[in-house]
């Protein structure tokens, strides 16, 4: 039961979700451009991811399906998905993006 860290993702975007304007969508951009993932996040985990980065501090935020997390460091932001899959991005890139998702 290892976490495969998918290192040939790179972070694309914050987009809204189809669903609900209050949810959001982080899609990772693969090496082959058809490949994209996708972590859905609701508001509650959105305002508490947003938290935790406004105030430049490390932490962690339980997503809904009560197996994933996203784990906050200073340089590094990791998302571990139930499905044993984990997702990186720089912690001030997604500070960023998400601050101007939020506007």
């Amino acid at each position: 039961n290892h976490l495969k860290i998918l290192r040939d993702m790179e972070f694309s975007r914050i987009e809204s979700s189809y669903s609900s304007k209050d949810a959001c969508r982080l899609v990772w951009k693969g090496s082959d451009e058809d490949e994209e993932h996708v972590v859905f996040l609701n508001k509650n985990e959105i305002d508490r991811l947003y938290d935790i980065l406004s105030k430049n501090t490390t932490g962690k935020v339980e997503l809904e399906d009560e197996f994933s997390a996203i784990l906050v460091n200073s340089d590094t932001t990791q998302f571990r998905l139930s499905e044993n899959k984990s997702f990186e991005v720089k912690t001030q890139v997604l500070k960023k993006q998400l601050e101007e998702f939020r506007k």
